[in-house]
């Protein structure tokens, strides 16, 4: 008993040390690396571009288009982009992000995807990915002459699904459950999973957490947010992760925690289902959500949000709702001032922020800027505040890979490509209206008639470029005033 005291307080004192030793070995990391990047963007010689996608908008694809377009000038049609149009886009070069510590996207394999006989797409991406793309410019110089310079690209890419957890960072775990009940509550959610909702509607925050039906629980409830994604077309689904892989993060939502104060709920005892999920929450949010903030955003120069608009219209009124809640929790997570948590993990330098809705080739060319301003009109609404802070929106309208051509029959402009099994068709899509239904107003029209889902096209090789819509467009949103 008498030599606990002492040994205790050299534990603590050694424990400190390392923590110090921890903090400064971090803070003299992240001046090396903050001397580095500022340097290179004293010069305007780096860009670092945050790319995600909600689901199935086709992010690997996009990449690996992008990447292919710039790294052969001499192939790629980019009229939209200045510097490949006269002839000063020179060439990239691929390489990894060895700063980022994140393992290198993929782009041979998705390559090769796109190439295949028959082509197939590329895998969805499940992590994190990062790496880096030298692009080469001629300069001219205004007396005559030019010389060679070099942008760097940087491309981390991310799911769609990490997105939607950042809103956790500023709800704590009594208000993310009352936010739940009220989407569980919601026509966009009824009707799924009834049995298992219902069971986790009876649970009482009071009684004593089993594992055994917490853990039952949790398994019917990531099944009913891959449903949500799957049948629905829904986007707003937390935790995000939980779509992705099958870890067992026991994060469930408290759904009926009316009439309860803070102060009771705080109370409760240690072992209860209230403090039991709210310790997962916590875990969830410190040990998932924070660490990726503090490792990914800080870095970000611009962000890039990719969207399956069109998948989204045709699932109908509340699918498109859905959309625009995320959105809407999405331009939360800018509108932070000094004070804010968040503030402090994105250290903000993310001077764009760019959506762009994608597979356009699903519908005709007369539709497409009609798409771009539904897209437009989401932003609008989810972002008025976010707006009057200075963060530039930006929309486009894209297809990284074009699948389809336009032919004419009968006098009627008709779409053609193959299908996903590799059929031939030829197809219209129900025309795509600038403004969407008023409530009371018949969402019909978009019922029942969602294009089909499109194979690569064949006979695409590496000395051919590969067909695109608006991918310029995109670039020169990216980098135009950059080079």
């Amino acid at each position: 008993m008498s030599d606990s005291g002492p040994s205790s307080d050299s534990e603590q004192a050694a424990g400190r040390g390392r923590r110090l030793r921890n903090r400064w070995r971090q803070w003299r990391r992240e001046a090396q690396e903050k001397s580095h990047w500022a340097a290179e963007r004293l010069l305007d010689r780096r860009v670092c571009v945050g790319i995600t996608g909600l689901s199935g908008a086709g992010k690997s694809t996009l990449l690996t288009s992008l990447i292919y377009q710039l790294s052969h000038p001499q192939r790629a049609q980019l009229p939209g982009f200045a510097p490949a149009l006269n002839g000063d886009l020179l060439g990239a070069e691929l390489k990894p992000a060895l700063d980022s510590g994140l393992p290198p996207f993929d782009y041979a394999e998705c390559l090769d995807a796109l190439m295949a006989q028959p082509p197939r797409w590329p895998e969805s991406t499940r992590d994190v990915s990062a790496m880096e793309l030298h692009i080469h410019l001629r300069h001219r110089r205004r007396l005559g002459g030019a010389r060679t310079r070099t942008l760097i690209l940087e491309l981390r890419d991310y799911p769609g699904e990490w997105l939607m957890d950042l809103p956790l960072l500023h709800l704590d775990y009594r208000d993310w459950c009352r936010q739940q009940a009220h989407l569980i509550d919601g026509d966009a959610r009824a009707g799924l999973a009834p049995g298992p909702l219902s069971q986790l509607a009876a649970l009482d925050p009071t009684a004593t957490a089993e594992e055994a039906k917490l853990s039952a629980l949790w398994r019917d409830y990531r099944q009913f947010l891959l449903d949500c994604r799957g049948r629905r077309k829904l986007s707003y689904l937390q935790p995000g992760r939980a779509l992705l892989d099958d870890r067992e993060y026991g994060v469930l939502p408290l759904l009926d925690l009316r009439n309860r104060s803070v102060d009771e709920l705080e109370e409760l005892p240690q072992d209860s289902n209230y403090q039991t999920l709210a310790r997962r929450y916590r875990d969830y949010v410190e040990g998932e959500v924070t660490p990726f903030v503090e490792s990914h955003f800080r870095h970000l120069d611009r962000q890039l949000v990719l969207v399956d608009m069109i998948g989204t219209l045709f699932a109908g009124e509340q699918a498109l709702d859905d959309m625009r809640l995320a959105f809407g929790h999405i331009a939360d997570t800018f509108r932070y001032g000094s004070s804010g948590p968040l503030r402090k993990l994105w250290r903000p330098r993310v001077d764009r922020l760019l959506f762009a809705a994608t597979k356009v080739d699903q519908v005709l060319a007369a539709d497409h800027d009609a798409l771009r301003q539904l897209l437009g009109q989401q932003l609008q609404q989810a972002f008025a505040g976010a707006r009057h802070r200075g963060l530039p929106l930006f929309c486009e309208a894209i297809a990284a890979v074009r699948c389809s051509n336009e032919s004419l029959r009968n006098g009627r402009h008709m779409l053609v490509g193959h299908d996903m099994g590799g059929h031939y068709l030829g197809f219209e899509n129900a025309e795509i209206f600038a403004r969407l239904p008023r409530e009371g107003e018949d969402w019909q029209h978009y019922a029942d008639a969602a294009p089909p889902q499109l194979r690569p096209p064949a006979g695409m090789d590496a000395d051919q470029c590969i067909p695109h819509i608006r991918v310029d467009a995109l670039l020169n949103l990216l980098l135009g005033d950059k080079v």
